[in-house]
């Protein structure tokens, strides 16, 4: 046996994420298990989809469960995020390789690269480009080039960025996880582009708006996308310009990644903005880009601090399986170092960080039960049952 992992937001589960899935199986993966975000995902917004939908959308499609990454993890920036993933697949005790898409698809370069972030040489030049008032990745890149050229050229595309992420945190853990990476195929991260029937997750997000997206989508996921729901932050526009206007500064520089006073611009902003959109661009500085802003402003609207972002993965939660990824579940219990959950009300008996984690978890999907056109109850997140094929 041999197991793949791979950590992905599938907002929604597209081509691109079926050949991913198939090239590990390809690499001799008998298991396929996914990490994925829950009811908001890393730019800062809500996803697209219910997690049930996208989780269904996975296993009809190569992955044989799906482990949830919590909202705190999973709205946070991509060291924690992939951090977070990585946490819960060492956890488990069963994974063998974490597998990611890159646009290197070299694994040698990928760690050279995580190496390289880890030299001693590279902060106090880090240090001096932050001074210049660059973003953190802007900054990180200009150091890197100073000690190692070649790194810096791969730190510069996105799905390179999370591998070396991934491999970073890996390292931290101690993990026997191998990391593997494939050339990513088709249209750029965020582009409009398309090729071979594989379009970015964003530009298909837009499509479902209006548009021909059915052959971005494996073939068997439309009828199950065209009877879903579609979550749109807009639903919740007005909540979280009121949240923010009437903010104590004091209280906002308590959410993840904050600094140097930007809680003070960002209501500042919000009092002119008439919109999100205005919002996040009034904010918006050469240090602390759009998705940035975004992230700040909804783990704030969340209720998430940079205190919970800092707890380390507290339990394994599942959120479907088919009959290959039962027989996961049923090795869990003998490997995993971590409280595997099925059942919501099983966090009940955990400790104290646990029960933090999956508040904020509840207060996520209640928030997004207001996302959509037809406004849901709260309480799904306590009501979930996994999805099974």
């Amino acid at each position: 046996m041999k197991v793949a992992g791979i950590i992905a937001e599938y907002n929604p589960f597209h081509s691109g994420h079926a050949y991913l899935a198939q090239k590990a199986k390809e690499n001799g993966a008998t298991h396929v298990v996914a990490v994925m975000s829950g009811s908001f995902v890393q730019r800062g917004a809500p996803a697209a989809f219910e997690h049930s939908v996208r989780t269904k959308a996975a296993l009809m499609n190569g992955i044989d469960l799906v482990l949830q990454l919590p909202a705190v993890y999973a709205v946070s920036p991509a060291q924690s995020f992939a951090r977070a993933g990585a946490e819960i697949f060492d956890g488990t005790g069963f994974v063998d390789e974490l597998v990611f898409g890159s646009e290197c698809g070299d694994i040698a370069k990928i760690v050279s690269a995580a190496d390289a972030l880890e030299n001693d040489s590279l902060k106090p030049l880090l240090d001096e480009e932050l001074k210049k008032g660059l973003s953190f990745a802007a900054a990180r890149e200009n150091a890197l080039r100073k000690i190692s050229p070649d790194s810096a050229d791969i730190i510069k595309s996105p799905n390179n960025i999370l591998g070396v992420e991934y491999v970073s945190a890996l390292k931290k853990l101690k993990s026997r996880i191998i990391p593997v990476t494939f050339g990513r195929v088709g249209a750029e991260h965020d582009s409009h582009d398309t090729e071979e029937n594989i379009a970015s997750a964003s530009y298909i997000r837009e499509l479902l708006k209006g548009g021909e997206w059915k052959n971005f989508v494996p073939e068997n996921t439309v009828e199950l996308y065209e009877k879903a729901d579609i979550a749109d932050i807009k639903n919740i526009e007005n909540a979280i310009l009121y949240k923010i206007r009437t903010a104590d500064a004091a209280d906002l520089s308590n959410a993840p990644d904050i600094s140097e006073g930007i809680e003070n611009r960002i209501i500042s902003a919000a009092k002119e903005a008439k919109s999100l959109s205005e919002l996040y661009s009034f904010a918006k500085t050469k240090r602390y880009s759009h998705a940035r802003i975004r992230r700040i402003i909804l783990n704030y609207f969340l209720g998430i601090t940079a205190e919970d972002l800092s707890l380390p993965v507290p339990y394994i939660r599942v959120t479907g399986f088919s009959e290959k990824g039962a027989e996961l579940i049923r090795m869990a219990k003998g490997t995993a170092s971590l409280p595997v959950i099925t059942k919501a009300a099983d966090i009940a008996s955990l400790g104290e960080n646990a029960q933090r984690i999956f508040a904020l978890e509840c207060t996520a999907g209640d928030v997004f039960a207001l996302c959509f056109d037809d406004i849901r109850p709260c309480g799904e997140e306590k009501k979930f049952r996994p999805v099974i094929l």
